[in-house]
């Protein structure tokens, strides 16, 4: 039983890599038309990212997810303020342990030369992250439609926009995409489908859906306001 799902596992790796890799050699086959020079490390990287991501998503199928799903369900039966408690700092730690975001921080700081300092940048995405999955926590609760807290968000962010330095309107877009990583995905999104249904029944997990749209949203919010701060901060 174990051996079939690490094989199923391993074939949607695959499946998912593939047409990447179709794409590459027949752009270097049809387009450049030669073999790359450093074809033996090409070929040795391409093997480490299928045994990586193989690692992963087995790990995470064997583990996050699951854990995820229990935790969701154990929230459905406690107190709504220990819930909103709870679920923000899943937020936060699940920014603090995502990959993606530590490199995206370090990045920025290394262009800017140290100007936006990579804490502030966790925390503005922790922080973001945080209000998000209590924004699904509050969707679940009460029923609201996804667009009554999407359309008053993007027009927020349209107007921040306009307030805030252009360095940080880049900047800000890309937070939103990295917080929408593999922590978050394969955690945060199980606890709120999970969550909604042991509140409102097996046809209700739907809401929980939704929850990585929101993470998306919130940390370009948050980036934008700390580069109004900042821009308020030089002016004084």
């Amino acid at each position: 039983m174990v051996l079939i799902s690490v094989f199923g596992v391993l074939l949607e790796v695959l499946e998912a890599i593939a047409p990447v890799l179709i794409l590459f050699f027949i752009f270097q086959g049809v387009v450049l038309k030669k073999i790359p020079e450093n074809i033996r490390d090409l070929l040795s990287g391409v093997l480490m990212t299928i045994i990586g991501f193989f690692l992963f998503y087995y790990g995470a199928k064997i583990s996050l997810i699951p854990m995820g799903n229990q935790i969701g369900t154990y929230l459905s039966s406690v107190n709504f303020f220990w819930v909103i408690i709870l679920i923000f700092l899943v937020g936060v730690f699940a920014i603090l342990a995502e990959p993606a975001v530590n490199v995206f921080v370090y990045e920025v700081e290394k262009v800017s030369s140290g100007y936006i300092h990579k804490n502030i940048l966790i925390f503005s995405i922790a922080l973001g992250v945080g209000v998000a999955l209590i924004f699904s926590v509050l969707r679940i609760y009460f029923n609201l439609p996804f667009s009554f807290i999407l359309i008053p968000g993007y027009i927020i962010i349209l107007c921040l926009v306009l307030l805030t330095p252009k360095e940080f309107i880049a900047i800000a877009f890309d937070s939103g995409a990295v917080a929408t990583g593999p922590m978050v995905v394969t955690f945060a999104l199980p606890i709120m489908t999970s969550l909604a249904i042991g509140l409102r029944g097996n046809d209700s997990g739907i809401l929980g859906l939704g929850t990585v749209g929101l993470v998306a949203m919130f940390p370009i919010a948050s980036l934008l306001i700390i580069g109004i701060l900042l821009k308020r901060r030089e002016k004084s």
